[in-house]
């Protein structure tokens, strides 16, 4: 039976701060907890689901109580105000409704499921944050951008047909398995190659451009089924091949014989790296790559590796004039680890390799038989792969969210622990305790046996490590008899051993500026930035006089110091120093009263130019809104050029998306804009490639991701 995160369900690896260990703040109950829901038809909806009579309070606890919504009846929901008090729902069904804004729903950072199909919504961009989401359905509506969808990264089913989507480059970087966008003006797929998790996809093919059609051709033939319920189900097509993430994408099906999988030389060998030699009268591929070198002959089992001869159990082939070769041959000779799921039809080629954690904040080395998995967020597991029947995960837990009373060391990590463990999984027996070093951290290690429902015994082998920061779990679970003795938990216990905790960005600035003099602090930022070009209006000052202007500046720092880190590290110090470089940066709420009238976004294109160092020099710009909800285009001249952005519409906030289009903009130019957020403040400037590099490994700058 295949693992499919079952251990998921195993609550007694949970972790401390959602069980009464974490730091915790108590808030007085508001004096009138009346909730208004302003549309009847849904209060009596949520009053059916919450069996609340007419004559009974609907309140924010009695809100609390909500988890699903699936309105009955024939009358139509409008708006949807005060919902946003329901913040425990998971899943929320509105189809079929008459509700133009979607508001409150944004705050509902809970839902996995969400269906707002057959409605009259334009705007998508209050749901652009739930986190948890993960089966989304719009169709039927009204919506030209889904670029908002983007932060959505949980996302695996999005079902958004009959609208008026253009652009899907914003699902470039989701893992979406079920994607539905039919009776939609797409044009090019191309972003949609990206999406190594797709499965199925519905898209007209009548409005693809012609390299989206032979897009299509591919994905057809390498496992994904397109505008039909499931891929092809029999031996010789529906067949998917990933190196380590990446779908390989193939011209023609791979196929099957005797039990050996061939599929197509090309595609398989460019994507492992190999440089490929084809002699057509011979019928013979030579492939290299650094340390290894494999010929193969069409019709032959006769093949070499490295020199050495090597017999082949079936010969590679020509089918309808592709070359087709043995897949498992040619990836472990690359040194991959081939691996077949049967359940899913795919193929995997992974090597040995670095696995870093979902917050950045560990990493660790597993085999090629270890695939990594991406459980739901609600789990807070960080790490996720399985080898057949066996899991290994870790989690981590900041030490500045445990409550430091009780959790003073790893022993008392491994004590709460352990309690929670029991009390969740009554009886559990504790055994082959004991103290260890990973690359210098303490640690404890201890196993347990669990019994799932189905029968299946498991062995669970927890190591709980202390780091500088942080606490972390790293913990193997498996189905095998003789657990001690199998190549399970020599797997474990080798990655064990390359466990390491990765210093964030703040945490390493923290550790060079921490201890710094709040004045001495200050002049060390603003001579290093001088050297980097700021300031350029102080170049004729000498050293002492630039000293002084900034003690000056100085002094205005009274209520709140920035580089006083007596209290607490402020890791943005040095950008507030900045901020004072008028020419060179721009440092503002995006909250800024976005709206139809405002050209806000006028405004600010012209102040991005004002500090581009000449890179960006937009002219004749104009703002243009469809309607109030969007969409929004911004259309300026440069260089000769008429150029168009798209920015998303996001109520009163500036998108900061716009920057990664002007930088495509002004790429031959040598510059390029950067950003760091500040809660709802943007710090922008614009800087050299090697300038951006030298501030994030001097100064531990943490840009926004604008690629």
């Amino acid at each position: 039976m295949k693992l499919k995160y079952k251990i998921l369900a195993f609550v007694f690896i949970g972790m401390l701060a959602i069980n009464g260990f974490s730091q915790t703040h108590t808030y007085a109950a508001s004096a009138e907890n009346e909730v208004k829901i302003e549309d009847p038809v849904l209060e009596k909806a949520i009053r059916d689901e919450l069996k609340l009579d007419a004559g009974t309070v609907l309140d924010a606890k009695a809100l609390e109580k909500l988890t699903s919504l699936y309105p009955k009846g024939t009358q139509k929901i409008k708006s949807l105000k005060g919902l946003n008090k329901a913040v425990n729902l998971e899943q929320l069904y509105l189809s079929n409704q008459e509700i133009t804004d979607i508001s409150p729903i944004g705050s509902l950072y809970k839902l996995t499921f969400l269906a707002i199909n057959h409605n009259q919504i334009q705007n998508v961009c209050p749901i652009g944050y739930l986190g948890k989401l993960q089966r989304l359905l719009i169709s039927d509506n009204q919506i030209a951008d889904i670029g908002c969808l983007s932060h959505l990264t949980t996302l695996t089913d999005l079902l958004a047909s009959n609208n008026q989507i253009s652009n899907v480059a914003p699902l470039a970087k989701l893992r979406v398995g079920w994607l539905d966008v039919s009776k939609n003006p797409v044009a090019d797929i191309a972003p949609l190659s990206t999406l190594n998790s797709l499965h199925n996809l519905y898209v007209d093919t009548s409005a693809l451009n012609e390299d989206s059609k032979v897009l299509l051709q591919h994905f057809e033939q390498s496992g994904v089924a397109v505008n039909k319920v499931t891929a092809a189900t029999d031996t010789i097509s529906g067949i998917s091949a990933f190196i380590n993430e990446d779908r390989v994408l193939f011209d023609h099906s791979p196929i099957i014989d005797a039990g050996t999988t061939l599929v197509q030389f090309r595609p398989l060998f460019e994507k492992l790296g190999f440089t490929i030699h084809w002699d057509d009268d011979t019928k013979t591929i030579q492939a290299e790559k650094q340390g290894v070198h494999i010929t193969l002959q069409v019709d032959s089992t006769n093949g070499s590796l490295n020199g050495s001869p090597y017999t082949l159990s079936v010969a590679p082939r020509n089918v309808e004039g592709s070359v087709f070769v043995p897949i498992r041959f040619v990836g472990e000779a690359a040194n991959f680890v081939v691996t077949w799921d049967s359940r899913t039809k795919t193929i995997y080629l992974v090597p040995t390799r670095s696995i870093v954690s979902a917050d950045g904040k560990s990493k660790l080395t597993v085999g090629g038989k270890w695939l990594q998995k991406y459980p739901t967020s609600s789990s807070g597991y960080q790490m996720y792969t399985e080898n057949g029947n066996n899991a290994l995960i870790s989690f981590s837990e900041s030490k500045y969210l445990l409550d430091t009373n009780k959790i003073k060391s790893v022993d008392e990590y491994e004590a709460a622990l352990k309690k929670n463990t029991s009390t969740k999984q009554p009886g559990i027996t504790f055994s082959n305790e004991k103290s260890l070093k990973i690359n210098g951290m303490d640690a404890r290690q201890y196993s347990y046996a669990y019994k799932e429902t189905s029968g299946t015994n498991y062995t669970v082998l927890q190591t709980v490590i202390e780091g500088k920061y942080s606490y972390f779990s790293v913990t193997v679970v498996s189905s095998e008899k003789d657990f001690v003795n199998s190549e399970v938990n020599k797997d474990y216990q080798n990655a064990l051993q390359t466990f390491e905790e990765i210093k964030k960005p703040y945490q390493l600035s923290e550790e060079k500026f921490g201890a710094l003099k709040p004045t001495d602090r200050l002049l060390d930022a603003a001579h290093y930035y001088r050297s980097l070009g700021f300031f350029e209006k102080d170049k004729n000052l000498t050293s002492q006089e630039y000293d002084n202007k900034f003690l000056e500046f100085y002094k205005g720092f009274k209520d709140w110091n920035p580089f006083d880190s007596t209290k607490y590290y402020n890791e943005f110090a040095d950008l507030y120093l900045l901020e004072g470089d008028q020419d060179r940066v721009w440092l503002e709420n995006t909250e800024a009263d976005v709206a139809k009238g405002k050209n806000v976004y006028v405004d600010t294109l012209k102040w991005w130019s004002d500090i581009s160092r000449g890179a960006f020099l937009p002219s004749d710009i104009t703002e243009t809104w469809g309607t109030e909800d969007g969409p929004v285009t911004i259309n300026f001249n440069m260089y000769g050029q008429k150029r168009t952005l798209h920015p998303e519409v996001d109520y009163d906030y500036l998108d900061i998306g716009i920057l990664k289009e002007i930088n495509a903009m002004i790429k031959d130019s040598g510059y390029e804009f950067v950003a760091v957020e500040i809660d709802e403040e943007v710090f922008v400037t614009v800087l050299k490639p090697e300038e951006k590099r030298k501030m994030e490994q001097d100064r531990y700058m943490e840009f926004m991701d604008l690629e």
